[in-house]
């Protein structure tokens, strides 16, 4: 049976999450060859896919846009006659589009609600053993490949321009030699780790392996600013000054990349950097972990509490947050040690 020649991929956000499902994406071109898959998120996240030579057309969203305008967009997806329509996100938003495609053949993602609120309120475990996320995701198309089927990787891509581009802002910032990448901010408290810690292993990677420390994040990520307060070597702030092509150039020819369970680190993962992850609230049944033979996760184990939440935004309810405060300067160095760092 010949598999769809056109396929829409739908995911909105957040950054890590549209990284994740690249991994699919890469899976139906290894399977499907032939097809065309366009890919719909919101504009803000768009640029993400650019160059990505598996996505033929990005579709993008406002996320200001309301019922009659998600409405309107469905209709024209329709339009465009695809065969197969994966919706990898399930929300309001992504159902209310996929109202409007009538005949189109559509599959959807179920989130595992059940799985999770056991997992959080009783800290009973009943995910099967393979579960990551990448196997979540790719459980809306198992019909359509063979029974073994191999999950595919979770592929970014950055122009040689864009990497000459930042590698010259860089210069000018008094960059000098190699670095890495700390993307130390978080959507949720709960995720981020003290900024004297990173300071404090910022300033051994100097001194050990000679390397600069580059910080990227949003405009509000005002804990980078805390770390290159508190670090004693030169520690270059890209914080809030950089889009998101530009951080990705940045990854993109660091060492490694450092920091919690964010975005960045899986677009370091999928750009092909190492990354050392420190794990708090979050564990790999809600998304979390690494992907890449050589990258390494740094998490308090024996905790009772944890994973506690989907994504960190649940207060911790103990009177301390041990499953952040329990990892230590030592341990994450420890970590890096263990790259392949010459």
């Amino acid at each position: 049976m010949p598999g769809p020649r056109t396929i829409l991929v739908l995911r909105f956000s957040s950054i890590g999450d549209i990284v994740h499902t690249t991994s699919v994406i890469g899976t139906l071109k290894k399977y499907f060859p032939q097809s065309k898959i366009d890919f719909m998120t919101l504009s803000k996240f768009a640029p993400l896919l650019e160059g990505h030579p598996f996505i033929n057309k990005v579709h993008a969203v406002d996320i200001n846009a309301g019922y009659s305008q998600l409405r309107q967009t469905g209709f024209e997806m329709e339009m465009m006659e695809y065969d197969l329509a994966i919706d990898l996100h399930n929300t309001t938003r992504s159902q209310v589009i996929r109202w409007g495609l009538i005949t189109t053949n559509h599959v959807h993602i179920k989130k595992p609600r059940w799985n999770r609120f056991k997992l959080f309120a009783l800290h009973q475990n009943d995910f099967p053993n393979n579960f990551t996320v990448r196997t979540w995701l790719h459980e809306p198309i198992q019909h359509l490949l063979p029974e073994n089927f191999t999950i595919g990787q979770s592929r970014l891509f950055v122009s040689e321009a864009e990497k000459s581009g930042i590698n010259k802002l860089l210069t000018r910032d008094g960059l000098n030699g190699k670095y890495f990448v700390v993307t130390p901010g978080a959507a949720w408290a709960q995720k981020r780790w003290k900024a004297e810690r990173y300071a404090r292993v910022i300033d051994q990677c100097a001194k050990e392996f000679n390397m600069q420390a580059v910080l990227i994040g949003g405009v509000g990520d005002d804990i980078c600013e805390m770390i290159q307060n508190s670090a004693d070597s030169r520690v270059i702030d890209r914080h809030g000054k950089t889009n998101l092509r530009e951080s990705l150039a940045i990854i993109s020819q660091a060492e490694f990349v450092l920091g919690s369970d964010t975005g960045f680190l899986h677009a370091g993962e999928a750009l092909g950097i190492s990354a050392v992850t420190l794990l708090g609230p979050t564990a790999k049944e809600t998304g979390a972990g690494v992907f890449l033979q050589s990258s390494q996760v740094v998490e308090k184990k024996g905790l009772w509490c944890r994973p506690c939440s989907q994504n960190g935004s649940i207060p911790c309810y103990r009177k301390e947050q041990y499953c952040m405060n329990g990892i230590e300067t030592d341990h994450v160095f420890s970590a890096i040690t263990r790259l392949d760092i010459s």
